[in-house]
């Protein structure tokens, strides 16, 4: 009688099959390059302006605020376009001050850029105030 050996399982060869991890790593690539986003740079290099606490700002500036229907307020009262420039010019008479203007989110985008430009002719300093998202 011939005696036959049970094979163990250290005689058998283990093998991975590793065709569907390739498949499985090529359609996780797939999935990653089609759902990302790519942004577009606009071509040129821009310096950012530094960011300063409201804290700070409110102290040592010059406020006015720009209501809905384009009306600029200093100190609690209306005033026109044309006296902007000698608001800041007498407020920073000895010190420079940075002039921060409080828009309401409704105001024309016209009129802002004008009364930037109109701060711009006295102060270098001009900083838009906004809410902090939350």
């Amino acid at each position: 009688m011939k005696l036959r050996r049970i094979p163990s399982i250290d005689d058998e060869e283990g093998e991975i099959n590793v065709s569907p991890l390739i498949d499985v790593v090529f359609i996780l690539l797939i999935f990653f390059i089609v759902s990302a986003t790519f942004i577009s740079l606009p071509g040129i290099n821009v310096k950012k302006p530094k960011v300063q606490k409201t804290s700070s700002l409110e102290k040592n500036s010059v406020i006015f605020a720009l209501s809905d229907q384009n009306e600029i307020f200093y100190s609690g009262q209306k005033i026109k376009l044309s006296q902007v420039s000698a608001l800041i010019s007498e407020a920073i008479m000895n010190k420079t001050k940075p002039v921060v203007i409080q828009v309401d989110k409704w105001a024309d985008a016209n009129f802002l850029a004008r009364l930037v430009s109109e701060t711009k002719k006295v102060s270098p300093s001009v900083s838009l105030a906004t809410l902090k998202n939350e």
